[in-house]
Order: C-alpha cells, then structure tokens, then sequence
C-alpha cells in the first residue's frame, strides 16, 4: 500500500498531522530542524509531495543507498511527519553504522506508538507489539561496542581505557580493544618511553583506529675529556671538544672521542632516563715503542761494558777485541730476544739507569781508589747491572715516556752540578767522587719526586735540558767577558765552574717557566655544541665557544 493512502488513513484517524515529542534520548537528529512546508500548498499537495520522497527514500534504501536513503526519509517525515517514517529513517542509519541515531529515531518512533495507535493497514504489525520490538532492537543496539584498535611505534605497548578513573579497557597495541561509546581518556604506555595520554570519543559499534608515536624516555648525557681538546662524536655524530652535554632519548649510544697523539675512546654507553649520566673520559697517550733504540744502545753499552770488564787484564788488545764482540753480542742478542712492542718510556730509563749505574760505580770506585784495572771493570758491571735494573723497572712501573724523559733530566743536570761544584772546589779525587754522587742521588730522588705530581711529554723535558745547556754555554760566555784578562789557571777554572753552575741553574728555571703550558692543549678557545628548551618544550640546537685561562 502506498505512503499517501495510509497517511490520509491517519489524518481520518488522528485529526491534524504534528511532529511526535522528542523522546528521551538528549541527541539532535535532522528533523528537529525541519524546514517550514510551503504554506501554498494544500494538505493533499503536502502527502503527494511527502509520498514521492518516501518512496524514494525506500528505493534507494533498497539499493543500498543509505546516505540517500535517510535524505529522502527526511524529507518525508518534514513534510508529512508520519511516525513510521522514523523507523525507517533508524534502520537506514543502523545500515550505515551510525548507531547513535538510528537509536534516537527508533527512540522516537517508539514513543509515538501509544496504546490509541491504531494499525496503519490489515496487514501491519499491531502498534504496541511493534513498539515493544523497537525497544528491545534499541536495548541490543546499546549494548554494541566500539572496536578501537591502536597501533604503536614501537609495538608492545600497554593501552588502557579510562571513564572517570575507572579502567574500562586494558591491553596491548596491535590488539582490538571493545567499549562502549562516550569519551574516555586512553593511556598508551611502554618502558623507557613517555606516557601518552588522549581524550577519545567514540561511537556505539563504530571502528576507531589510532596511531601513536612513543617518544623515548630522555637523560643529561655530560661528557668531559682530558685532554680538553679531545673531538666526541656520539653515534658518528660530533657533538662536541672536549666537552658535550645533550639531552638525548634513554637508550644504548656508541662513544667516540679521539685526539691527536692519544689512543681512540671507543665505549658503548648507556643513557638512563631522567637523571644526568656523567662520564669523564682521560685519552691515554699512544703507545710509543723504543725498541730500535734500545738495539743500538745495546751495541754500544755492550762494546764498552765488555771492553771495560776484560780491561781487568790491563790488555788493551784484548779489550778490543772484547769491545768488538760486545757490539756483535749486544746488537744480536737485543735483536733476538728483545720483544718487538717495547716501551719507549722502559727503553728511555734502561738507557738512563745503565748510564747513571756506570757514573756511581766510577764515582764509588774513585773514592777509593784510581786504578784503571779496577775502575774500568767496576764501570763494565756497572753498565750491565743499571740496564738490567732499568729495564725491570720501566716493564714493571709501566713508566711513561714524559717520566722516563724527566728522570733522565733530573738525573744528568744532578751530575752535571756535582761536577761543577768539584770543579768550583778545586776538590781532589775522593771529594769530587763524593760531589758527583750527591749530585747524581739528589737529582734521582727529585726526578722520582717529580713524577708523582707533574706529567710532562719528552718534549718539554728536552726544551728544559736545551735551556740548561745554552744556560752553561752563557754562564761560560760570560765568565771570558768578565776575567778574560785574568791569566791564573785556576781561577779561571773556579770562575767558569761558578759561571756556568748559576748559568746551568738560570737556563733551567727560565725553560721550566717558559714552557710550563707547552703540554696544554693546542686549541685554549672550543667550540661546544649543545641543546637547550623554549617555553613550549621543544628542543633547538646551540652553537657556542669555551675554554679555560
């Protein structure tokens, strides 16, 4: 039966046609407002017009064409508001999953139907009954769930649905969750990343997709370097000289920091959130090797110590001979059974110490006594012994070149002092044994001393001993500009010793304070990368210069 027929079956039977009440349901659906019907046009215009769009609205319905559909239903219902008309309008939006108001006109057409309704033809649903099935269709359409699916960078996060502190929902990302439509706040949570909370609001039985991005929980990386002109790289990133201070996401970074002369510093590190991860990281120097120079010593120590100890014989030719076979055995023994990685420091105070052993075995022996046959073999054991005992030291000590450099300039300009005074003394043979072992003993205890509180390089050793030796050679220059008139023998060598004692001892203080920073980084001023926060949180990038006076 069409529309028309069975709205003037209505209009019989109810008198004037008036839009039904709004149910219940607080939601605002299409026809609470509807446009004002022509007013010249007659009732009979109005549900001929009314018919049409019903009619259209049902065969578009049955086409599939829900969105036309519940537009054409619409339209009906504004033109002749007849409640069966919001029944089809509610199953047109049930069809097109939007539950919410096929619920408010289902609600709407139900509370229409009153027990006066009268059925609308023969063969329709009796109206009560019909009411009493829209309302349970509306009871099962409550209770449809939304499906809210959240996917996560990284995956394996934890999400959980709160309604007014209440948990609703609970579970990982890449899983559906189901709840009921209305707004909630949903809290996607995963270890070492920063919770991220949203307010959600979603539908009876609709789908709701949502991807979120964890951002990882962040800590202070400081970095501090020796020598402060140390280069840092983080992940092949530079960050930094000598310094680097960021605030980077909480996780696992390869280290880098190099400088010239010293052994890289590889680490893997690891950022702990919110705390500041400090790390100070001392370069050592590379590894220098003195093995070449140890061979030659070899040779040379062995042709004297070999030809000092056969000089027992008081044979020159057969200390020649002695001295010749101490170069072969030297050079050939070092070479075969030196190890090829030795220390530059261990060959630096082998050489010192065997050279320092023979002058106090010659200055102890000369205290007692001048003869050759026992002073040239005590020099020959001498020499062996310090080159045994020096090289047990430096393999034991692990002593660095700087302090091996050092040891050897305290241990020569102590000689060298003792020397002069015994020159300056006009001392005989036993004094000046006595001086020149003073000299030697002080100069090793202060060089030993020396090593505990400074760390130099072997260069700025070799800068002091040039300053010492043009220091003598001044002292020297000086002393024949001021008595160079003077033709006593032995004041002139009294005044060249003095001279050249306060000249030795000027030169050596002048080249200590002059090269004092000569081990301090070439490059005083850095530049230091960093990153710093506006008021909004975001991180920028900042470009500086420091440096230490």
């Amino acid at each position: 039966m069409r529309l028309a027929a069975t709205i003037f079956v209505g209009i019989a039977l109810t008198g004037t046609l008036h839009a039904q009440p709004a149910g219940p349901i607080a939601l605002t659906l299409e026809i609470d407002d509807c446009p004002k019907p022509d007013e010249g046009l007659s009732q009979q215009e109005l549900v001929k017009r009314g018919g049409e769009r019903f009619d259209r609205g049902n065969t578009l319905y049955t086409q599939g064409d829900y969105t036309g559909s519940v537009k054409e239903l619409v339209g009906a219902y504004c033109t002749i508001p007849f409640p069966s008309i919001l029944k089809n309008i509610g199953q047109s939006y049930e069809r097109l999953l939007e539950y919410e108001k096929a619920i408010g006109y289902l609600q709407r057409y139900a509370d229409a139907i009153t027990p006066q309704t009268k059925r609308e033809s023969d063969c329709a649903v009796e109206p009560m009954s019909d009411k009493s099935n829209t309302l349970r269709r509306i009871e099962v359409l409550k209770r449809l769930e939304a499906h809210v699916f959240v996917e996560t960078t990284p995956p394996d996060a934890t999400v959980t649905v709160m309604a007014r502190e209440r948990r609703v929902a609970y579970g990982n990302s890449g899983k559906e969750l189901l709840v009921g439509g209305g707004k909630y706040e949903m809290i996607i949570e995963k270890v070492g990343h920063k919770t991220e909370r949203r307010a959600i609001e979603v539908k009876i039985g609709k789908p709701y997709t949502y991807f979120v991005e964890l951002k990882k929980l962040e800590g202070r990386l400081s970095i501090q370097t020796t020598p402060s002109d140390a280069r840092v790289f983080l992940d092949k990133r530079f960050v930094g000289v000598g310094r680097a201070v960021e605030d980077l996401p909480a996780t696992s970074y390869s280290l880098l920091v190099e400088a010239s002369g010293r052994e890289e510093h590889v680490e893997t590190i690891e950022v702990l959130p919110n705390r500041e991860n400090r790390f100070n990281i001392e370069l050592k120097p590379k590894p220098q090797f003195g093995r070449r120079q140890l061979i030659v010593f070899a040779g040379i120590g062995g042709a004297i110590a070999t030809g000092s100890l056969l000089y027992a014989f008081e044979d020159t030719a057969i200390a020649g001979v002695g001295s010749l076979a101490g170069i072969g055995a030297g050079l050939l023994g070092s070479y075969l059974y030196l190890p090829e990685a030795v220390p530059l420091g261990t060959a630096n105070v082998t050489i010192t110490t065997s050279i320092a052993a023979s002058i106090a075995g010659i200055a102890t022996t000369l205290a007692f006594t001048d003869d050759q046959g026992v002073v040239e073999p005590v020099l020959g054991a001498s020499m062996f012994v310090g080159a045994g005992a020096g090289y047990y030291f430096g393999n034991r000590t692990k002593i660095n070149p700087g302090d091996a450099a050092l040891l050897n300039t305290t241990m020569l300009w102590g000689s060298m002092a003792g020397i002069g005074f015994a020159v300056s003394f006009g001392a005989g043979r036993e004094l000046t044994a006595g001086l020149v072992l003073s000299g030697l003993g002080m100069g090793t205890i202060g060089g030993l001393v020396m090593t505990n509180y400074y760390d130099i390089s072997r260069t700025h050793a070799a800068l002091i001993d040039v300053g010492g030796v043009i220091g003598t050679i001044g002292g020297l220059a000086a002393e024949s500009i001021a008595y160079r008139d003077d033709q006593n023998t032995t004041r002139q060598e009294e005044h060249a010793a003095n001279f050249a004692l306060g000249g030795m001892a000027l030169g050596l203080i002048l080249a200590g304070v002059f090269t004092r920073n000569i081990d301090e980084p070439k490059v005083p001023i850095t530049p230091a990368l960093g990153t710093v926060k506006d008021a909004s949180g975001a991180s920028t990038s900042t470009l500086g210069f420091g440096g230490q006076w």
